[in-house]
């Protein structure tokens, strides 16, 4: 009785996705991986179509290995961008806004080290707006109009995390949620700070915060910020990510869940899955960008420690070098269009060969070549 089978499976299946519809307090189902991309584009252009029209000035977006801002390897926020408009003659009104691609390589160091889950993904998307410097109260009401009008948040589901030293942020928070909605001094005092990288000028912020979609606390997803010298505001900073946005909404298990790469969710260590995932990921978006693991640049060398680590995870998943190369050609041509012509899968792998052929010939190994070699080891002696 194939027919009834096949009926009951849908069944169960529907009944699945009703009971996690109705567990999110945000009432939205889990998007499939295959989907992931789409989430996301449709986010930022909700974002972006809400500030044009508020008569904010689009600014285009920069690679992230551009080189644009000297005070880092890698563009980590819109703010690197945004940056000249706070010297060269200031922000105009009301502002500008953007989508910009970024890159912290906060988890290259542990990317080995099997008992560190990494909480963030490497790559993310960030949307973001600099408004003028007189309009404080404007820019946060906009943006919480953002996440209640255009993203129908309830104000219940929001909480903002501030330090009562910033009594201008304080007051226009509090004219709009009263003490209901506030966490005051919940955190240390760097939490409510930020440096840009621009000598004599600093940030005040207050952070902004969605309940889990299970309802059992809040997880940032944004901030406002005052950014100020010793003489006066220079402008306010609107930024969200996108992904923290999405992790919240739908309930997501990781922020990686965004940019999935398919292929890894056999994985039983769930450390060792994302961090083969946010290395996969890394290293797909630095060689589209052209750059390569060798050379005597940061940039090559952080590169080089999320490549070479591939082996590792490979070995420690019993992943062979050609189903790797065809997760990341898969992952290549889902996150960024691209037929398998034009990825770069095969490069990426080829490096990879290379580096475990020298590996087995190398007689003076560091600890980390040693702890590649020995995963890969094992793995060969399963086969």
């Amino acid at each position: 009785m194939p027919g009834i089978s096949e009926q009951n499976l849908s069944e169960s299946e529907q009944l699945l996705e009703e009971t996690e519809v109705s567990n999110n307090i945000y009432g939205r189902e889990r998007f499939p991986p295959e989907r992931a991309r789409e989430h996301v584009e449709t986010l930022i252009e909700d974002f972006k179509e809400y500030y044009l029209s508020l008569n904010y000035r689009e600014v285009p977006p920069v690679q992230i290995t551009s080189g644009i801002d000297p005070t880092v390897r890698f563009i980590g926020s819109h703010i690197s961008v945004f940056k000249p408009l706070l010297v060269e003659g200031g922000v105009p009104s009301p502002g500008v806004y953007m989508r910009q691609d970024c890159l912290r390589t906060r988890n290259a160091e542990k990317l080995l080290d099997n008992d560190c889950f990494p909480n963030w993904g490497s790559y993310f998307s960030s949307v973001g707006a600099l408004a003028a410097p007189e309009r404080l109260r404007e820019a946060c009401d906009e943006i919480l109009d953002f996440l209640e009008g255009e993203l129908h948040i309830a104000p219940e589901n929001i909480i903002i995390r501030i330090s009562s030293t910033d009594k201008d942020l304080l007051d226009v928070t509090k004219e709009r949620y009263g003490e209901d909605r506030m966490e005051i001094d919940s955190r240390k005092i760097e939490y409510y700070r930020h440096r840009i990288g621009m000598q004599g000028v600093w940030g005040r912020n207050f952070n902004i915060a969605l309940r889990n979609s299970n309802t059992e606390g809040f997880s940032d997803i944004g901030n406002v910020i005052v950014l100020e010298n010793n003489r006066k505001r220079l402008g306010i900073e609107i930024a969200l990510g996108i992904s923290t946005i999405l992790k919240q909404l739908y309930g997501l298990d990781h922020v990686q869940d965004c940019t999935p790469v398919i292929g890894l969710e056999t994985i039983e260590n769930q450390a060792i899955r994302r961090k083969f995932e946010d290395a996969i990921i890394t290293s797909t978006v630095l060689y589209r960008e052209g750059l390569r693991p060798f050379g005597q640049h940061n940039r090559n060398r952080i590169l080089k420690q999320y490549v070479r680590s591939l082996s590792y995870f490979r070995g420690e998943s019993g992943m062979d070098i050609e189903r790797l190369r065809r997760v990341i050609s898969d992952f290549e041509s889902r996150e960024f269009q691209l037929s398998p012509e034009s990825s770069s899968a095969e490069t990426i792998v080829e490096f990879v060969r290379a580096f475990e052929n020298g590996l087995f010939l190398k007689k003076d190994l560091t600890d980390d070549e040693r702890k590649i070699m020995e995963s890969l080891k094992l793995f060969k002696n399963q086969q």
